[in-house]
């Protein structure tokens, strides 16, 4: 019994050794891993600023398209084509939640480093808005995996406006969904999009988690809209965004992206138009809307809103209008920071450096 308890001990003691030389080896092996992906991350960034200052030395003011609902049907070298012809530098590439998954940012990353930005997929189809427990689970592995730079456009409140967009739907921006991708936001310093209509009884649920989660970076998009002005009554007027803008320091806003003049529901949706004098002067924001843009230059960034449906001739006539309208209505230095510096700061966590 002795000799089996002596036995036992030695065992233990070698075990221990053998444990103590190897734990090193194994941490050492986990950093390496984690140094590894940070300059993987580093050089892409490189590959980005590159491709950026090409552009500002042609004398082009180089635009980030911050939303880009990707699908199949969207043949990529006609994006990159487009994005050339429009001078725009980069493009958080966001696949279909339904159809593809993360990887396919990837893969395109890989194929184009210097014009598509990794972004994970978007909350935009029935898996995203029956709370599916493998979609919120595949979305956490990919934004903790570290090599996506955003997080695609996740609807709240989405109204059905044509065979382009998602049906109508209502997935509560309180809800234990949004609250994944919140915390992942704020977890991984990492930005995303939120479609949420701005009816009065809904903004409320957004209120909640922007106090909620103070660290995520939220892009609300398609600032300068009303639908209807009987239920979105606050955001009648520019008053109403600066108010949000000045209790969330966490809020961003995307402009809008259909025509000015287009309706919806019978209303013109974009409020933050001028567009009574376009046969003389052209259209121009509204002063009070341009107000606020000056007052919170950091806050606002560009996207396309293209979609499989919605891209020939789209991509073209949004970012002819986001530069001949947005863009050159306001100071110089604030259309740079709208163009490329603020979604250079919210992709990468740094702030752009003039040479």
């Amino acid at each position: 019994m002795r000799k089996y308890t002596l036995l036992s001990l030695v065992l233990f003691v070698i075990a221990s050794q053998i444990l103590s030389c190897t734990g090193p080896k194994l941490q050492k092996s986990s950093t390496t891993e984690k140094d590894a992906a940070a300059l993987k991350r580093n050089e892409q960034i490189r590959i980005f600023e590159k491709r950026i200052r090409e552009l500002i030395g042609k004398g082009i003011l180089p635009i980030i398209d911050v939303e880009f609902h990707y699908g199949r049907r969207i043949e990529i070298k006609n994006l990159i084509k487009k994005m050339d012809e429009n001078g725009v530098a980069l493009v958080w590439l966001a696949p279909s939640g339904d159809s593809l998954g993360s990887e396919e940012s990837l893969r395109l990353n890989e194929l184009f480093p210097d014009r598509i930005v990794p972004t994970t997929v978007s909350g935009d189809g029935k898996l995203w808005h029956s709370s599916d427990w493998w979609f919120l689970k595949k979305l956490t592995t990919d934004v903790r995996s570290g090599r996506f730079f955003a997080m695609g456009e996740f609807e709240g409140r989405h109204y059905h406006a044509g065979p382009s967009t998602s049906p109508d739907a209502h997935m509560a921006v309180d809800s234990k969904a949004m609250k994944v991708v919140f915390g992942l936001s704020e977890e991984k310093n990492i930005p995303f999009l939120l479609h949420h209509e701005a009816e009065d009884k809904l903004l409320p649920e957004l209120e909640i988690m922007l106090k909620r989660y103070p660290g995520a970076k939220v892009i609300w998009c398609h600032f300068g809209r009303n639908r209807n002005p009987n239920t979105w009554k606050r955001f009648r007027k520019a008053e109403a965004a600066r108010e949000f803008l000045q209790n969330y320091p966490n809020l961003f806003f995307n402009f809008l992206e259909s025509p000015p003049g287009a309706k919806f529901s019978g209303f013109v949706e974009g409020i933050l138009y001028d567009i009574s004098s376009r046969g003389v002067v052209g259209v121009v924001l509204e002063p009070e809307w341009k107000v606020v843009v000056e007052e919170f230059p950091h806050r606002f960034v560009l996207g396309s809103d293209a979609a499989p449906l919605r891209f020939e001739g789209w991509y073209d006539r949004v970012f002819y209008d986001h530069r001949r309208i947005i863009l050159q209505s306001v100071r110089k230095d604030v259309a740079e920071k709208i163009a490329y510096k603020n979604a250079w700061k919210l992709m990468t966590g740094e702030n752009w450096k003039d040479n």
